[in-house]
């Protein structure tokens, strides 16, 4: 018969019941030495607790602002499970401070053992142009988007070269130092060893003595770059510049070419600033003298003149305009009473027009006498009639 199967948060919590309600764990004392040491914003500290052979994370629900990475301590605490990630961790009460860890006072011996032989002040001048840069970093992670993003930005021919390394674990001792060969053999100007950060164990394979001495024999000029600001590894150290981060390893290397484009910018922009308080100067100059020359002329009469003859010839025009229509309606008045003259007019009207047969009109009773032939005009015929009778009409 198969068991019903439970979900993970149920395991979670049972496994976290479990640690909780053993006496033996729910009051330790752990001694280790303290890395990745952080405290967050919410005002707690986190931390790892290592020895030479593992870690464990721990928790204390309180801002420890004097403990540090490298310290050996002893945490009081319980253990419990962050049921979230199904991960263990000590959540500590009290923090019994010894002295300096193993681990990081035999790396400061080592240190000081490597300076006292002048490891340490080899230090050479990295080319101003470099033509050819090989950058040793692991090509998936996230820090190589970043620096080739940083040397694209500068205008210049720039031959990058990536050779593809672990940078995290002890197999990656090889790939660094193999890489470090290999840029040395090829035509390189400047070499960049880069990691994106991380934490104590995951950078301490730059503290490898064999890397180091690897980074000091380098014909080549090496830049370092590996992601961590509070503590500087060996590889750090025995390089010939050391910077925080690989963005800032990058923009060390191309400083050269983005001083000379801070130069070209900042001629070009004199240049302009020069070119227009000219520019302003001669447009000043040129209103000074434009108001010289009008101050110098009469342009102000010229002007009134101008517009006084524009009136005059509106006026004009305007009069030229009226006694024109005036003459027109005074001839359309003396056509039409040559119209009401016209004969013609009368005798379409019904009108006629009588005549002795000398054509002399007959407008008064003593030009006829009876029995005299006259003519009468109508419109489109004309006859002769003999007076038969005179007779007065009043």
């Amino acid at each position: 018969m198969k068991l019903k199967p439970i979900k993970v948060s149920m395991l979670n919590k049972y496994i976290k019941k479990y640690l909780m309600s053993n006496p033996i764990l729910n009051n330790l004392r752990v001694e280790g030495e303290i890395t990745n040491i952080r405290i967050s914003k919410t005002g707690y500290t986190y931390f790892s607790l290592c020895d030479e052979n593992s870690c464990i994370n721990c928790v204390a629900f309180f801002a420890d602002s004097i403990s540090k990475n490298g310290d050996q301590i002893i945490a009081e605490g319980e253990l419990s499970l962050y049921e979230a990630k199904g991960t263990y961790q000590l959540i500590v009460r009290n923090i019994e401070r010894i002295g300096l860890g193993k681990i990081l006072l035999d790396l400061e011996l080592l240190k000081e053992k490597l300076k006292s032989q002048g490891y340490f002040d080899k230090k050479r001048e990295i080319p101003i142009f470099p033509q050819n840069i090989g950058i040793i970093t692991s090509k998936t992670g996230a820090a190589i988007k970043d620096m080739l993003k940083t040397i694209e930005g500068v205008k210049a021919s720039i031959n990058v070269t990536i050779y593809n390394s672990l940078v995290q674990g002890e197999k990656s001792k090889e790939y660094i130092i193999e890489g470090l060969k290999y840029f040395n053999e090829k035509e390189t100007d400047v070499i960049l060893i880069a990691r994106g950060g991380g934490s104590f164990e995951d950078l301490n394979i730059f503290n490898d003595m064999d890397i180091a001495m690897e980074v000091y024999k380098s014909e080549v000029p090496v830049v370092t770059g590996i992601g961590h600001e509070t503590d500087r590894t060996l590889t750090d150290y025995v390089a010939d510049v050391y910077c925080h981060t690989p963005t800032a390893a990058a923009e060390r290397i191309i400083r050269g070419y983005k001083d000379v484009e801070e130069r070209l910018s900042n001629l070009l922009y004199t240049l302009r600033l020069r070119a227009s308080n000219i520019l302003s100067e001669k447009k000043a100059d040129l209103v000074t003298s434009k108001y010289i020359l009008k101050s110098s002329l009469p342009l102000e009469e010229i002007y009134n003149t101008k517009n006084q003859l524009n009136v005059y010839k509106n006026t004009i025009k305007s009069e030229m305009d009226k006694y024109i229509n005036n003459l027109n309606y005074f001839l359309d008045i003396m056509q039409e009473k040559l119209r009401a003259y016209n004969y013609q007019e009368q005798l379409k009207r019904g009108f006629t027009l009588v005549s002795d047969m000398e054509g002399n009109i007959i407008k008064t009773m003593d030009q006829v006498n009876i029995k005299e032939l006259l003519r009468i005009r109508f419109a489109d015929f004309e006859a002769r009639v003999e007076t038969l009778e005179i007779k007065e009409v009043k």
